[in-house]
């Protein structure tokens, strides 16, 4: 499972000099499941285990069989029915989330074997999306927090701790009679591989000289980290609600306070659902794609095409929607196929020890 195979996406210019408007996917180079097929090699009963995998997330997976698995090349195979799936329990809620559409057309057309592309104008699309849903009420967090979606809940809380979560609590009565408040802040939104994410304008760092005041130190808020970074935190939630891929330690995810469904599932090192080793690989190969797809794309929208954009914020916003969306897709396939491959080895050394 190269990254080179899972995540390099080839860009072609239209004909006649038009503007680079699709990030065109060979299928030598993809982002769906078509290298890990190859991988299972001619075992069908796998690969069919392996389609099933990527259907359903995590923590809804029963006991897969080949007989009652869904072909490999079905309409709602692989990971686009786990998205299609979120998408129809959020849009039942609140009338922007039908907003989510376009995002669930821009993964079929990634997805889709024979016709895998990434349309940069429905990717410019999603930036608006992942504004309005921001913005939802005015971000009103007691409206959000009635949503009892599993996206609503981890978009809440991934916000919060993007910014800091931030608390004021009431110090202990001084000399002068005067009791303070004091600011507690989070540690930011860590992600599910335990990255960490914070927004630049809270003090990042106190510091004491001796015999002078305490100083705080943060990063300057500008608007390509933020609409980034907020891109990012909307996608980590959509794609986790989604996939429901297990949280190492520490993450935002296993915070969360539900008010409905089941808790997120956390990384059990005790009983892995595949390999240390291979949990480490998955990640770094989900890495590769992201930084990968994320050059691409930036090159896509800032060269000299009709296409490229002047505005480097919403440059900003399209290449890092586009690697985190690469990021997550390779993140669930290598999980399945790392947890399929765990479960066979394990079927072949019953089998012998009879």
């Amino acid at each position: 499972m190269g990254w080179r195979s899972a995540a390099l996406p080839l860009i072609g210019l239209l004909a006649a000099g038009c503007a680079v408007s699709v990030v065109h996917l060979r299928d030598t180079l993809d982002l769906n499941q078509a290298t890990f097929h190859d991988k299972l090699g001619a075992d069908q009963g796998l690969a069919r285990e392996f389609t099933a995998c990527t259907a359903r997330p995590y923590d809804e997976r029963g006991p897969v069989h080949a007989e009652t698995s869904p072909q490999a090349d079905g309409p709602d195979a692989g990971p686009m029915r786990a998205i299609h799936e979120l998408v129809t329990r959020v849009r039942e809620g609140p009338a922007h989330a039908k907003s989510l559409q376009i995002l669930e057309e821009t993964l079929a057309d990634w997805t889709a074997t024979g016709y895998q592309r990434l349309d940069l104008r429905k990717l410019r699309q999603i930036l608006d999306v992942v504004k309005q849903w921001h913005l939802h009420l005015d971000f009103d967090e007691d409206a959000l927090a009635e949503e009892t979606s599993t996206f609503a809940q981890l978009l809440l809380a991934y916000n919060k701790a993007y910014f800091g979560d931030i608390r004021y609590t009431a110090t202990p009565q001084t000399t002068s009679g005067i009791r303070a408040a004091a600011k507690v802040t989070s540690h930011g939104f860590t992600d599910r591989n335990g990255n960490v994410w914070k927004f630049p304008g809270l003090s990042l760092e106190v510091t004491a000289e001796p015999g002078q005041r305490f100083t705080a130190e943060a990063n300057r808020v500008d608007s390509q980290g933020i609409t980034a970074d907020l891109t990012r935190v909307f996608l980590e939630a959509f794609f986790d609600a989604a996939f429901r891929a297990p949280a190492v330690r520490n993450a935002t995810a296993l915070e969360v306070q539900w008010k409905a469904g089941r808790a997120y599932p956390a990384f059990d090192a005790d009983h892995p659902p595949i390999p240390l080793e291979a949990f480490g690989r998955v990640t770094r190969d989900a890495l590769r794609a992201e930084a990968a797809v994320t050059s691409e794309v930036g090159k896509a929208v800032r060269g000299g095409s009709l296409f490229s954009t002047q505005n480097e914020t919403f440059a900003a916003g399209m290449e890092t929607a586009a690697g985190v969306i690469a990021k997550k897709l390779v993140e669930h396939a290598g999980i399945c196929y790392f947890q399929i491959r765990h479960l066979a080895e394990g079927r072949k050394e019953g089998i012998k020890d009879r």
